[in-house]
C-alpha cells in the first residue's frame, strides 16, 4: 500500500481538489495522462478543457494522471501497485481510453515509463482490444513518429470537438463487441484522427525514408482538426484548484488561439492557424467565472502574442478597473515588442510587476529578416525605455543561437543588443538589469526551416562560451538551455520510428524526466542509442528538399509549396506580412467558410460604474478546524493556499495586508506537522465587520475540500494576543500498532521514570535540544494507543522516546490531535 508520508510531495497525488470531478459509476473512463510531474501537468491549459468538456457528458468520467517523480514511483514498485487515476483511484489498465499529451519531446520516456507502471504492454501490436485505447495529441503530435510503435493513435489539431467523437468510436466499439481493428478503423473516420498502424515506412540503404505507404485505400494523409469558432467553444469556467503550488498558479483565460505573425522558426505558428479571437465580452465572462469558482487573486490573459489581440487595450484597462478593488492582478505572458504602446505599458505597471520579458530572438538586423521576426531594434530600444521609465527594474531578453544562416558576428549582435537594452534604464534616469536567455534552434516539422541542420553539441557549448564571454564584459546575467538537451530535443523532433527501441532501452536504464536538469544523463542515453545502433546526430542533418519527411503524410494545414517558398523567402531576406492586416498569404489553411481568421470586434466596452469604498472596520474571527482524511498530508503553506482561495470563493470579506504584494490577513497556530490529524487547528482571520461568525463558518464550509471543516467561528477582540502566543499545550492520541500493550506500558513507565529526556534536532546546520520528559504534563497508555499532554515538543518525537525506537517513521503510528490547551 502507498503511504504518502514517505513521499517528497504527497499534494501531487492526493486527488479531491476544489473543482475536480469524480464519477462512481461510467460507461467510459478516460485517463487524461500527463508525462511529468503534477505542477507541470496542472498548468497546461489543453488537459483543463478536455477534463471539462469530457466530464460535461453524462456517462464519460475523464480522470487524471500524471508522471509520477522518482520517489512514488519507488513506492508503486515496492508496493506492487500499478500506476492509477487520481479521481477514482481505477488503475490504467482498467481504463478505457489513455490520452497522452505531447507537449515536449524531452517526456517521452516518462510515456514508455508510465506504460510500464500501469502494466500496460509498450507495443500497439502487442495490445488486444482488452488492453486501454491508447492516444495521444499536442503540439509534438505533428511528427508522433518516435512514439507511432507505441500509440493507437494520435489526434491532430484541436481536441475539442474530437476528443468527444473519440470516445463516441470507442463506446461503439464496447457496445457491438468490435475487435482492435474495427476500433482503428472507426477511428480512422474520424477527421484529424491519424492511426499509425495503417502507415508503413521504407528505407533507403543510406537511412532516408523511401516511402510511407498507407494500408487503407482513401487514408494516405491526414489533415489534421480544425476548431472553427473559439468564442463559441466549451471552456472550463470552474477548473480544478490544486492544494499545492503549480507551475502557472492562477485563472488562464485563452483569448486567442493561433498566429499569423509567420515567423519562421515557430512551429505553433504554423500548426494553430488560423488566428481565432474571443470576444472581449465571453473572455470577460469567462475571468468572472472562474475567479468566484477558484479564489485566485490573478488572471492570465492566454494567447501565442496577447499583445496582437485586437481588443487588448479596452480588455486591460476593463480587467484593470473591474477588480482592483478585489486586488486581482492581471498577467500578459507573450508581449511583442511592436505591440507595446505607453498606454500598454502604464495598465500592465498597475499590477504586480517582477520581470519584463521580451523576445527579440536574433541579435542582428539581418536576423531577424531571416526569421520574420518583424521588430527593428529601434522598436526593441523605445519599449526598453518605455518600461524603464514605468518603474521596471528588469528586463528579459530572449534568443536563439544556430538559426540558419548564421554568423559569428551575428551572435556577438546579442551581446551589443541587450547591452543597449539596459542602457536605456539610465537614458530615462533609472537603474536597471537585463537578463539574457539564449535557447539553441531546433528545426521542427512543419515549418519553413524543418529542411535546416540543427548545430551540433559542441557548436551549441562554443557559441555559449562566446556569449558568456561578451555578456559578461559588458555586465549582463546570462542563462542557457544545456547543449545536450537541445541535442535531445533535435534527434526527437524530426526523428522517425526507428528511435522507438531506444526510447524503450533508455528507460531500462533509468532516463525519466529528461527535461529536468537533476535527471537528465547524458551518458545513459549515449549507451542507449549505442545499444540500438542509432548515430544521434544524423537526425540532425539537413535534409534534402525532395526527401521525404517522417512527418510528410501528416497535413498541418499549411501547404509544402508553401513553407519552401517561405524559406526562399528567408533565404532572402525577405518579408512576409501578417495576414490579419488583410493581404492573404496563401498558406493554405483556411477554406473562408469554416476554417477563417476570425478577429474580434473592437467594440468600446460599457464602463464599469465607480463603486463607493467606505473605510472598512476590521473585525477579528477565531476559527477552530478539523483536517483529516487526505487533508492530513497538506503542508503548512498548502493549507494557507486552501483557505485564502476558498475565503474568496465564500465571499468572505477578508481584509489584506500593506504593501506591494498584499496577502489576506490570516494568522495560524503553531503548525501541525504532516499526517497528523487534527481536532483541534486554529486560525484567526481579519475580515470587514458585518458578517457574523456563524455566517462565515458556513460559508466556508460549502466551499472547503472534503476533509476540512471549520467546527467552531467566533469573534474576538481585535487586540487579543495571537493564538501561539496562548497555546499552554495540546493533547495527542498516538496509535504504534508495531507494538504490544505490554511493550508500550513499559515504555511508558520507563519514560515517566526519566528526571530528563533531552533529544537534539537538526535543522540549516544548527542544534536545537529539547527535554522532552520536561514537556510532559500527562501520559497515559491503553493497549497500543497513547494519550498525551504536553507543552511542547513534535508527537513522533515522543512516540520515539516512549518506544525505544528512533527508526520509528510517520508512517508507523497514527497520531491524532485531539484539543489545544488555552491560557486562562
Amino acid at each position: 500500500m502507498i503511504n504518502l508520508l514517505a513521499i517528497e510531495k504527497p499534494a501531487r497525488y492526493m486527488g479531491g481538489e476544489m473543482g475536480s470531478i469524480s464519477k462512481d459509476a461510467a460507461d467510459l473512463r478516460f485517463a487524461l495522462a500527463f508525462p511529468d510531474v503534477y505542477e507541470v501537468g496542472m498548468s497546461h491549459l489543453g488537459l483543463r478543457i478536455l477534463y471539462h468538456v469530457l466530464n460535461g457528458v453524462d456517462g464519460i468520467a475523464a480522470e487524471r494522471v500524471f508522471a509520477p517523480w522518482p520517489d512514488m514511483e519507488t513506492q508503486l514498485k515496492e508496493a506492487g501497485d500499478r500506476l492509477s487515476t487520481l479521481e477514482s483511484g481505477t488503475p490504467l489498465a482498467a481504463c478505457d481510453i489513455i490520452g497522452f499529451t505531447l507537449q515536449y519531446e524531452l517526456s517521452y520516456t516518462n510515456i514508455v515509463n508510465m506504460l510500464r507502471l500501469a502494466g500496460i504492454p509498450l507495443l500497439a501490436a502487442e495490445r488486444s482490444a482488452a488492453f486501454p485505447l491508447i492516444i495521444a495529441g499536442g503540439p509534438c503530435a505533428y511528427n508522433p513518429e518516435p512514439l507511432a510503435p507505441f500509440l493507437d493513435a494520435v489526434l491532430l489539431g484541436d481536441g475539442e470537438e474530437a476528443v468527444l467523437e473519440i470516445a463516441g468510436a470507442v463506446l461503439a466499439s464496447k457496445a457491438a463487441g468490435s475487435s482492435k481493428a474495427e476500433l482503428l478503423e472507426r477511428l480512422a473516420a474520424i477527421e484529424g484522427v491519424y492511426v499509425p498502424a495503417l502507415f508503413e515506412p521504407h528505407y533507403h540503404p543510406d537511412g532516408t525514408l523511401s516511402a510511407i505507404t498507407p494500408h487503407k485505400p482513401g487514408y494516405t494523409s491526414v489533415r489534421r482538426r480544425f476548431l472553427s469558432d473559439l468564442d463559441t467553444a466549451p471552456y472550463p469556467a470552474s477548473p480544478v484548484v490544486p492544494f499545492m503550488k503549480t507551475v502557472h498558479d492562477r485563472v488562464a483565460v485563452e483569448i486567442a488561439r493561433g498566429c499569423t505573425r509567420g515567423c519562421r522558426f515557430c512551429q505553433a505558428g504554423y500548426i494553430y492557424r488560423p488566428l481565432r479571437e474571443r470576444s472581449p465580452d465571453t473572455i470577460l465572462k469567462l475571468v468572472e467565472d472562474a475567479l468566484q469558482a477558484t479564489g485566485y487573486d490573478e488572471v492570465s490573459l492566454l494567447s501565442l502574442s496577447t499583445g496582437d489581440y485586437s481588443c487588448v487595450a479596452p480588455l486591460i484597462s476593463e480587467l484593470m478597473t473591474r477588480y482592483a478593488e478585489a486586488r486581482v492582478a492581471v498577467s500578459l505572458p507573450s508581449l511583442r515588442v511592436g505591440t507595446l504602446t505607453d498606454g500598454l505599458i502604464e495598465d500592465i505597471r498597475k499590477v504586480r510587476k517582477t520581470g519584463f520579458t521580451l523576445a527579440p530572438e536574433a541579435g542582428s538586423a539581418r536576423m531577424r529578416r531571416v526569421i520574420n521576426k518583424g521588430i527593428t531594434e529601434a522598436d526593441l530600444i523605445a519599449g526598453a525605455a518605455s518600461i524603464y521609465s514605468a518603474g521596471w527594474r528588469l528586463i528579459k531578453l530572449y534568443f536563439m543561437i544556430g538559426l540558419p544562416g548564421e554568423t559569428v558576428d551575428d551572435v556577438t549582435q546579442i551581446s551589443t543588443l541587450a547591452r543597449k537594452v539596459k542602457d536605456q534604464a539610465k537614458a530615462v534616469g533609472a537603474s536597471g538589469d537585463v537578463n539574457v536567455a539564449v535557447s539553441t534552434f531546433v528545426p521542427k516539422a512543419h515549418t519553413p526551416f524543418q529542411w535546416e541542420p540543427q548545430i551540433s553539441m559542441q557548436e551549441t557549448l562554443d557559441l555559449q562560451y562566446q556569449l558568456h564571454c561578451e555578456l559578461k564584459k559588458r555586465k549582463l546575467r546570462f542563462k542557457w538551455q544545456d547543449a545536450p538537451l537541445s541535442l535531445m530535443e533535435g534527434v526527437f523532433a524530426r526523428g522517425d520510428r526507428r528511435l522507438a527501441p531506444v526510447l524503450v532501452r533508455a528507460v531500462e536504464l533509468g532516463c525519466r524526466f529528461d527535461g529536468w536538469h537533476e535527471h537528465f544523463s547524458l551518458q545513459r542515453w549515449q549507451q542507449a542509442f549505442r545499444d540500438c545502433g542509432i548515430e544521434p546526430e544524423w537526425y540532425l542533418r539537413r535534409r534534402g528538399l525532395d526527401e521525404i519527411l517522417p512527418w510528410d503524410h501528416l497535413d498541418c494545414g499549411v501547404t509544402r509549396e508553401f513553407l519552401l517558398a517561405e524559406r526562399e523567402r528567408a533565404l532572402a531576406e525577405a518579408a512576409t506580412e501578417d495576414c490579419r492586416n488583410g493581404a492573404c498569404s496563401a498558406c493554405g489553411v483556411c477554406d473562408f467558410k469554416d476554417v477563417a481568421t476570425r478577429l474580434a470586434q473592437k467594440t468600446e466596452l460599457p464602463p464599469t460604474p465607480a463603486t463607493e469604498n467606505p473605510e472598512q472596520q476590521p473585525t477579528r474571527m477565531r476559527l477552530r478546524f478539523a483536517k483529516t482524511g487526505a487533508m492530513i498530508y497538506l503542508s503548512h503553506l498548502e493549507l494557507i493556499t486552501v483557505f485564502t482561495r476558498a475565503v474568496s470563493r465564500a465571499g468572505v470579506p477578508i481584509l489584506f495586508s500593506q504593501g506591494f504584494h498584499p496577502h489576506p490577513r490570516f494568522s495560524f497556530g503553531t503548525a501541525t506537522s504532516v499526517g497528523v490529524e487534527s481536532q483541534a487547528e486554529y486560525m484567526d482571520m481579519f475580515t470587514a465587520s458585518g458578517m457574523p461568525a456563524g455566517e462565515v463558518r458556513e460559508r466556508l464550509n460549502a466551499v472547503l475540500p472534503e476533509g476540512l471543516q471549520v467546527l467552531e467561528a467566533l469573534e474576538v477582540d481585535l487586540k487579543a494576543p495571537s493564538i501561539s502566543t496562548l497555546i499552554e499545550s495540546t493533547r495527542y492520541r498516538i496509535t504504534i500498532a508495531k507494538m504490544t500493550a505490554e511493550a508500550l506500558r513499559e515504555g511508558r513507565v520507563q519514560f515517566l521514570a526519566h528526571d530528563s529526556f533531552v533529544i537534539e534536532r537538526h535543522k540549516k546546520g544548527e542544534t536545537q535540544k529539547v527535554d522532552l520528559r520536561s514537556e510532559t504534563i500527562s501520559l497515559m497508555a491503553d493497549g497500543q494507543v497513547l494519550e498525551l499532554l504536553a507543552k511542547r515538543g513534535k508527537p513522533l518525537e515522543f512516540a520515539r522516546a516512549i518506544s525505544g525506537d528512533d527508526a520509528l517513521k510517520g508512517e508507523d503510528v497514527r497520531i491524532e490531535k485531539l484539543d489545544v490547551v488555552f491560557a486562562p
